[in-house]
């Protein structure tokens, strides 16, 4: 989101894999997200930021939370990841792992350093079992 907000908000997203050095098996789910969240849409095969994108990239904390919240009513993992974390400020790993397998994620070892930075990054610690 930074990046692509930092980059005039447009960004091609054949070659967004490549310039951020992000893993591709992964980034699909991230970007999928995203859109999913409003957060970035895909304008003939650009992503381009959102208003709400715009304003997730300025917040941070449980101000980032509470937005990520009221757009995730449907959106998986974040809908799951919500409703197990509640009003704590923290999840399991193990929570968080099956959480991430149960959405599609096969790589669990190549997602969990980029959720834990994700929710570390609105405040939410994620605890080793």
């Amino acid at each position: 989101m930074r990046y692509i907000a930092t980059s005039g908000g447009v960004v091609d997203s054949s070659r967004l894999d490549e310039l951020l050095n992000v893993d591709m098996d992964l980034l699909p789910h991230v970007v999928d997200a995203a859109v999913s969240l409003g957060l970035l849409r895909e304008d003939k095969g650009n992503l381009v930021i959102t208003s709400e994108g715009k304003r997730a990239v300025e917040l941070q904390g449980r101000e980032l939370r509470l937005l990520i919240k009221s757009l995730s009513d449907d959106v998986e993992p974040f809908k799951d990841i919500f409703d197990v974390i509640g009003d704590s400020d923290s999840i399991r790993r193990s929570q968080l792992e099956s959480i991430l397998r149960h959405s599609g994620y096969t790589d669990i070892e190549a997602a969990l350093p980029v959720f834990v930075e994700w929710l570390a990054y609105m405040g939410i610690t994620t605890i080793e079992d």
